[in-house]
């Protein structure tokens, strides 16, 4: 399981160049999977179960996406159904 301490990502809009440079690996992975299309629900599901080790609805994925979606890095798209990572 990937460790996540969401106080330690920075606060500002991300470019390619920070998604390239965020550790750990599989943030970088979970990010660069919701560009162009984003992830339908049972893709997310599996990419944090397999990278993570965690459940959706765990307190630790609602940890990991409730940071990213503050940031608004990362985000439910109810028109698309679907995770999508959001640049700029």
């Amino acid at each position: 399981m990937a460790s996540f301490d969401g106080a330690q990502l920075p606060r500002q809009p991300l470019s390619m160049g920070l998604l390239l440079s965020l550790e750990p690996p599989e943030l970088r992975r979970l990010l660069k999977s919701g560009l162009r299309l984003g992830l339908a629900p049972p893709e997310l599901e599996q990419l944090l179960r397999q990278d993570w080790g965690l459940e959706t609805g765990s307190p630790e994925a609602d940890t990991l996406l409730a940071a990213l979606a503050e940031r608004e890095w990362f985000r439910w798209n109810p028109q698309a159904e679907r995770w999508k990572t959001h640049l700029g």
